[in-house]
């Protein structure tokens, strides 16, 4: 796995956007510079350059055609897009803006935009720009800063459970399971099948399925879990969801063992991919590569969960900014502007299996996610807290860390993890 920059970057945005190229690693001794992969070879009055971990050819997010299609409709501008990886971008765009050399358009996440927000280097979008009023409010908070809008969203991506309808057809399971009961029935089915029933890293599928657990019923602000006003020791919510893992555990549903050693960006993808295990907590990146088998019959469907359907979970995954020192900012403007139309938004949708940003409630979405899909549209979705900032990075590491403990002695008390999990808060606030 490549290296990581911050636990959320390094994992669930570069597994995302960069898990099938062989270009993502860095070194932290030398940081390579952007590679143009979009050169116009029109006599364009004025070339904007969008910086961007998406658009190559390994992951190219529908952006080569639209930038021919903007081309065309406004012949005076040019788009060179040049391509780094999601680590890069992180780790270089700082400099390039301090030696004066911005990109125009620049593609951002959370975690990317909130400290040049915060150091005066992103321009205010305007809350005048036509497309602002049609974010999805609950998105549109966090996106929001002081009043004034420096991120022009474009795509989440949803995290769900990747179901092998065959394996459970073998074992006598009708339909992918979407209660708590329901999967442990399956489970049992499965195992007594001599079928693995999951995969449950803990570095990754544990904590999806206690997000979705746990922010679906907590009482608590999921914001004040993020910065101390409330504690996971005491939210009975999250309590419930950790007692669940063990009830798995009971169940059959995976050796907590294999799982605490098992890596969730490699080895646990392709077990699911060669049809070795039946479950998988997962995101949606991985559809396409899945579905490039043909001998894989799978489904994207909602988390088990105590919700009749499952939950489904959202993680924002990106948008465009404005660098305040752009060379040609209203140029740079108007390709924002562009892209935020509804009909540019559906093609990077479709070419991502993603979800609109907006309140119109496209999606890219193929057939075999309807499940997941008529979940999250009935109102059964969390947001991916890390991703909007209302939980701080450090805390998804420890996540992570403290679940593979768990997973290695179920007998680990609830209140030894949840203090984990405060104290990380505590940590990233600054506080003792």
């Amino acid at each position: 796995m490549p290296q990581r920059v911050t636990p959320f970057l390094g994992a669930l945005l570069l597994a995302a956007c960069a898990s099938a190229s062989p270009d993502a690693d860095s070194s932290s001794d030398s940081i390579p510079q952007p590679t143009p992969v979009e050169e116009s070879t029109t006599s364009a009055d004025v070339t904007i350059e969008l910086a961007a971990w998406k658009g190559n050819e390994a992951e190219p997010a529908g952006l080569p055609e639209l930038i021919a299609e903007f081309e065309s409709e406004y012949p005076s501008i040019a788009v060179e897009l040049t391509y780094a990886s999601r680590i890069d971008i992180e780790i270089d765009i700082a400099r390039r803006l301090s030696a004066g050399e911005a990109p125009d358009v620049l593609m951002v996440d959370m975690t990317i935009a909130s400290p040049l927000i915060a150091a005066g280097q992103l321009a205010d979008l305007g809350s005048e720009s036509e497309w602002v009023e049609r974010i999805d409010p609950d998105l549109q908070r966090s996106l929001t800063a002081d009043g004034q809008h420096y991120v022009m969203p474009v795509e989440v991506i949803g995290m769900g459970n990747f179901v092998n309808l065959g394996l459970l057809e073998e074992a006598g399971v009708d339909a992918p399971p979407g209660t708590i009961d329901e999967l442990a029935d399956a489970c049992a089915k499965l195992a007594d099948a001599g079928i693995d029933p999951m995969v449950f890293t803990g570095g990754f599928s544990a904590a999806l399925f206690m997000v979705a657990n746990g922010v679906d019923r907590t009482v608590s602000s999921v914001a004040d879990l993020g910065s101390g006003e409330a504690s996971f020791v005491d939210d009975a919510a999250f309590n419930t969801a950790l007692d669940t893992v063990r009830h798995l555990i009971d169940a059959r549903c995976f050796d907590p063992t294999e799982q605490a050693g098992l890596d969730p960006w490699s080895t646990a993808l392709t077990l699911f991919e060669q049809g070795k295990v039946a479950m998988m907590p997962q995101g949606a990146w991985n559809i396409g590569a899945f579905s490039s088998r043909d001998d894989l019959d799978f489904v994207f469907a909602p988390i088990p969960s105590n919700s009749p359907t499952g939950t489904t979970i959202d993680l924002f995954g990106f948008g465009l900014a404005l660098p305040l020192d752009a060379q040609h900012p209203d140029e740079a403007r108007r390709f924002i502007d562009w892209m935020a139309r509804p009909e540019n938004i559906q093609r990077v949708l479709a070419a991502e299996s993603a979800y609109t940003p907006f309140d119109d409630g496209s999606s890219g979405a193929p057939l075999l996610a309807r499940s997941f899909d008529e979940a999250r549209a009935g109102g059964a979705r969390v947001d991916y807290p890390v991703a909007l900032l209302q939980w701080p990075a450090n805390l998804e590491d420890e996540m992570w860390s403290s679940l593979t403990a768990f997973l290695l002695d179920p007998s680990m008390s609830n209140i030894d993890v949840f203090e984990r999990w405060d104290q990380a808060v505590i940590d990233a606030r600054g506080g003792s």
